[in-house]
């Protein structure tokens, strides 16, 4: 009977520690499907402002190890113009290597943000906001050109008109809002 009950409860252990790392497993699991980016699939939906709001850089896990800040403008306050990013090299000195850019209105309100690759060249996405601090426009980028969804936005958040680009060219169909974002036309690019 004694032999028994130690068997029983060796098993309980075994199921415990089971039951303990396929938790966690499916925590890691969550917590990665939760990092992943969101895909903004159409203009209408809220994840491309819900997207915007996520916008930020340096990102909030960044190291600081990583990346030089250098502020290369200032309006009459000191507040900042224009920052720019550098990558560091391996002894934590910065590079010239530029890897993004942030354009400030007075007041520190955001006006342009985005990465660059080659130091240079627009890449990925890019967000340019209204003194209000709505998004103004919202593009993706590949090595300088337009390539992706284009979205711009009115004052009050609603889209003013989207579409996508293809190698810094208009492609398919453009939709265009009023101000309610009630859809007021749609313009084809393919057939020019």
């Amino acid at each position: 009977m004694q032999e028994e009950k130690k068997k029983s409860k060796g098993i309980c252990w075994h199921c415990v520690l089971l039951v303990v790392a396929l938790l966690l497993l499916a925590g890691l699991l969550l917590y990665a499907a939760l990092r992943e980016k969101p895909v903004v699939s159409d203009v209408t939906e809220p994840a491309d402002k819900e997207l915007a709001a996520l916008h930020e850089f340096p990102p909030m896990d960044f190291v600081d190890s990583l990346y030089y800040e250098k502020t290369v403008a200032t309006y009459e306050n000191d507040a900042p113009k224009d920052v720019y990013y550098y990558e560091k090299d391996s002894l934590g000195m910065p590079t010239t290597k530029k890897v993004h850019e942030t354009h400030y209105y007075p007041g520190k309100v955001l006006f342009i943000d985005g990465n660059l690759s080659e130091g240079t060249n627009r890449d990925g996405l890019w967000y340019a906001y209204h003194k209000n601090g709505n998004v103004q426009t919202m593009a993706h980028y590949k090595n300088g050109k337009e390539d992706g969804r284009y979205t711009v936005y009115y004052e009050n958040g609603n889209v003013r008109y989207t579409g996508f680009y293809k190698d810094g060219k208009r492609v398919g169909e453009w939709k265009f809002y009023d101000e309610e974002e009630k859809l007021m036309h749609t313009k084809n690019f393919d057939n020019k």
